[in-house]
């Protein structure tokens, strides 16, 4: 076997992973923890059970999947907020991609509930890394000005990832209005 096929193969696989774990997000977010079955979840998935328990052994399995799709994206996510011009824009960038990505549906505390421990460290690591982002963006904000001085970067932002994780999904602005008078300085102008 050629290198080049081994790693299609691979790719094939890890793609094939993702989709049924994000299947099985689907079905937790929408019906709760009680749906997830393996039945379920190869439904949802559209694949046949033979092929989930490939890739899947147990429930336990597939929420450590689930976990790991949640964390898989933190290294672009931080090179988008990286990408924002300031630290209001990306604060802004952060408050807008959780609330708008439905993590109010599935918290991170609501997800590690059902966890077995694998999945729970990793979702452990994904939370303190979206934590560090957010007191970097803090940091950054009271050093240019645009952050009140007040704020800290290390014990404010799970509070802050908090507040917008619990936001409610019918009236997200309302949570992203709230965390920008937390943090941008009283001299300011209000934006309109």
């Amino acid at each position: 076997m050629t290198d080049s096929w081994r790693r299609a193969r691979l790719a094939h696989r890890d793609h094939q992973a993702a989709a049924i774990a994000a299947s099985a997000l689907r079905l937790v977010t929408q019906h709760g923890a009680p749906a997830l079955s393996m039945a379920a979840v190869a439904r949802e998935a559209g694949v046949s059970r033979q092929t989930l328990y490939r890739y899947y052994g147990d429930v336990d399995a597939v929420l450590v999947g689930i976990a790991e799709l949640v964390a898989a994206h933190d290294e672009d996510f931080e090179r988008l907020v990286a990408e924002q011009p300031d630290p209001g824009s990306q604060l802004d960038f952060v408050a807008r991609t959780i609330t708008g990505t439905g993590h109010a549906e599935h918290s991170a505390r609501a997800l590690a509930a059902l966890l077995p421990p694998e999945g729970r460290d990793v979702l452990s690591q994904h939370e303190a890394r979206v934590h560090r982002l957010v007191g970097n963006v803090l940091r950054h904000g009271i050093d240019d000005g645009s952050f009140r001085n007040d704020l800290d970067p290390e014990a404010d932002p799970p509070l802050i990832v908090g507040l917008l994780a619990a936001a409610d999904p019918d009236q997200p602005e309302r949570a992203l209005a709230l965390v920008q008078r937390l943090v941008e300085t009283q001299t300011k102008e209000p934006k309109p």
